[in-house]
């Protein structure tokens, strides 16, 4: 059975793998602080530190590679530029590094982020403009791994989904939990993108795994829509009060870090590729056959 290492094990895309497709793999974790409980083999590592990496990487020697891992606190990387760097750039440098003599396949998370917002519908030739500092380290990231490794896969997405391990955080669960409990929430409609559930990436990572292709890849939904209107069609799935949501745009809200606004993919290559892709609504009904909470 082919080795599979997963940084971020017990993150929401991290354990999703876990859950997803760990059987076809001898599966091994790295986290941070919270150990997956559903995974044999792990180790407490953080990614900033060199040396300790490299000697449980020496150990597994692993076929398969996926860095989940990240900084994604938008205004923690903006506050902080040493530390995001640190976590997002200088990481996936050692990884990779430490990786090449091992011919291991790299499978890299990167963001829809490293794009400036201004057009939409981004397509893997388009130009990186990154406007904040988790942009720019992803991206400086994404470069690190074009030049260190000889099989990798860079994937540019935005995910949505369930955390199987920390307590519920992510966007989705977000406007889920405050939905349930009737709490009137803002939510832009000037902010596009085209997300995709973990779940639905971790079968789609399954097959870049076993692949040939060499390369950046946008995966995401076929189509996109806006954060707020995102928000309705949740509140219609679960059956809650839809004008909890205040529609606002993104330019009245005071973040610490510039937010891109147009982040839609262009998803036809990957579809080349993998085959066809959901719709937001279609990955939306998936969120909510997993519920969670």
């Amino acid at each position: 059975m082919k080795k599979l290492l997963i940084t971020g094990a017990s993150g929401m895309l991290g354990s999703n793998l876990v859950s997803e497709i760990g059987k076809r793999y001898e599966v091994f974790g790295l986290y941070r602080n919270h150990p997956n409980p559903e995974l044999k083999n792990q180790f407490k590592v953080d990614i900033t530190d060199h040396e300790k990496l490299k000697r449980v990487i020496d150990s597994v020697r692993p076929d398969f590679f996926v860095h989940t891992a990240a900084l994604t606190n938008v205004d923690t990387c903006e506050r902080d530029f040493d530390l995001a760097r640190a976590t997002n750039s200088l990481a996936t440098r050692d990884l990779a590094s430490i990786l090449k003599p091992y011919g291991t396949r790299f499978i890299y998370i990167s963001t829809e982020s490293v794009f400036d917002g201004k057009k939409g519908n981004y397509n893997e030739t388009d130009t990186p403009r990154p406007i904040n500092n988790y942009a720019k380290t992803k991206h400086e990231g994404e470069v690190f791994v074009e030049q260190l490794s000889d099989n990798f896969v860079i994937i540019r997405t935005t995910i949505f989904g369930w955390n199987h391990v920390k307590e519920p955080g992510s966007f989705a669960e977000w406007v889920y939990k405050s939905l349930r409990d009737k709490q009137t929430i803002k939510m832009f409609t000037d902010v596009m993108f085209s997300p995709i559930t973990v779940n639905t990436l971790s079968l789609l990572i399954d097959k870049l795994l076993q692949m040939d292709f060499t390369g950046t890849l946008n995966i995401g939904s076929k189509d996109s829509l806006s954060k707020c209107k995102f928000g309705i069609f949740l509140a219609g799935l679960f059956g809650f009060d839809r004008s909890s949501i205040m529609p606002i745009s993104v330019d009245s809200f005071k973040f610490a870090a510039k937010r891109p606004k147009n982040v839609s993919l262009n998803v036809s290559k990957a579809e080349g590729i993998l085959g066809p892709l959901p719709t937001v609504e279609d990955e939306l009904r998936v969120f909510h056959e997993k519920r969670r909470l």
